[in-house]
């Protein structure tokens, strides 16, 4: 009977380690982050913060724009609509593949600059995959 507890403690907690390390930054991801919180920074701004619960729907969102990448949702409905109440701005990209190039590509963009700019927005996740060699980039901003 101790073993059987064992056996299912030891499920318990790899499952929640699993689940965890599932919406864990990778060093692309916060290497774009701190560039973001650089150029924030010198442009007299506050940091975006990590959220764990926008780095959800940066995965989520990440995921769809493989399939169709669009600001728009693959049953047609807005990006924020993945979370409503969390997600207020969004920027997408594909086929960078390092942190500066993608965050040189937004800041060249009027509208995905005005976003990294927006003093509204107070948190951040950066979520990424590769799907036929090339990387697709999801950042969504929150209040």
């Amino acid at each position: 009977m101790k073993n059987l507890v064992r056996s299912i403690v030891a499920v318990i907690s790899l499952v929640v380690m699993m689940s965890v390390s599932a919406f864990a930054q990778t060093n692309l991801e916060a290497e774009a982050l701190a560039k973001v919180n650089q150029i924030r920074l010198a442009n007299g701004l506050s940091e975006v913060k990590y959220s764990a619960s926008l780095e959800g729907a940066s995965t989520v969102r990440v995921g769809e724009i493989t399939q169709k990448f669009s600001h728009q949702r693959l049953d047609g409905s807005d990006f924020y609509t993945v979370d409503a109440n969390n997600v207020w701005g969004e920027n997408l990209a594909k086929g960078y593949n390092s942190a500066d190039e993608v965050v040189d590509a937004w800041m060249a963009s009027p509208s995905h600059r005005a976003n990294i700019l927006s003093a509204n927005y107070n948190t951040c996740a950066i979520s990424t995959t590769t799907k036929d060699g090339k990387t697709y980039w999801a950042q969504e901003f929150g209040i």
